[in-house]
């Protein structure tokens, strides 16, 4: 694990964390209008990032703040100032985002901070559960981080497709992706086949979508032309067909227990339609 310090004086900002991969939803810097209680863009306890580190606010240490930096939107701090927590030393050394419809995170200046300690070792791909879809109920956000995931592969795909129409297989790829696609779709030229491969999971196709490394962000290696999406999306594509059924307690999915077959949750995840905009060239 490590903890980052700052470069200046050579205090500890931060409590031990671990890498993840850098999350899609960090692209989308508001989600909803005035959604209150937004969760923290990376998990308590991790970091994501290579040139500007990304952590959750609670995981900050010895920071204060610049009193006339901590203007915001609506409900709190939106970070349009610049930096708006500095090290006992007195550098600024941090963007504290904490509105509402943003996602929280402390954003370090790029050149404010060091790593110290010794990282964990990279993870074998195997290491990971690449067969388990989660499930709403765990966590309420799921759906939103995955529907933007969804937004950010059908900008890379039609990146990576150059202007060709892209052709999606029926199934999760379809539900997914196809209806955005063909919204998208070029006039005239040969059609590209879009299809998955990364754990357990091979395909032959024009432009494949491959699962990131959890805790690198690296592609899965595959030959071709790949367009690499997160894991949790990759998983729910992948083994959506399999997972059983889980229904809720405390009753909310009492209508639906008679249906045969029952029910699947989430039923679907579709781009969020905002985030393709926006990232469309």
């Amino acid at each position: 694990m490590v903890v980052f310090e700052c470069v200046a004086c050579g205090s500890e900002l931060t409590v031990p964390l671990t890498q993840v991969d850098g999350p899609d939803h960090e692209v989308v810097h508001q989600w909803g209008n005035g959604i209150r209680y937004m969760p923290s863009l990376v998990p308590a306890g991790t970091y994501a990032g290579r040139d500007r580190i990304v952590i959750a606010p609670g995981d900050v240490r010895g920071l204060s703040w610049i009193e006339d930096r901590l203007a915001g939107y609506c409900c709190g701090i939106d970070g349009h100032e610049g930096p708006n927590l500095a090290c006992a030393c007195g550098r600024p050394v941090a963007t504290r985002i904490d509105d509402c419809s943003l996602w929280q995170v402390v954003r370090f200046e790029p050149d404010a901070v060091r790593p110290a300690g010794d990282p964990e070792p990279v993870r074998e791909w195997e290491s990971f559960d690449w067969d388990t879809t989660p499930l709403t109920d765990a966590d309420e956000w799921w759906q939103a981080r995955a529907e933007i995931s969804a937004a950010v592969a059908v900008v890379r795909v039609l990146k990576a497709a150059e202007g060709a129409p892209v052709t999606v297989p029926d199934g999760p790829l379809a539900d997914t992706f196809r209806r955005e696609l063909d919204a998208q779709r070029p006039s005239g030229g040969p059609a590209l086949s879009l299809g998955l491969t990364g754990p357990g999971t091979t395909a032959e196709a024009d432009v494949l979508l491959v699962p990131r490394h959890p805790q690198t962000g690296d592609a899965w290696p595959a030959e071709g032309t790949v367009v690499p999406i997160s894991a949790e999306l990759w998983v729910w594509l992948a083994r959506t067909s399999e997972q059983p059924v889980r229904p809720r307690t405390g009753g909310q999915w009492a209508p639906f227990l008679s249906d045969d077959p029952l029910p699947r949750r989430p039923r679907t995840v579709e781009p969020c339609l905002w985030a393709v905009r926006r990232w469309l060239p």
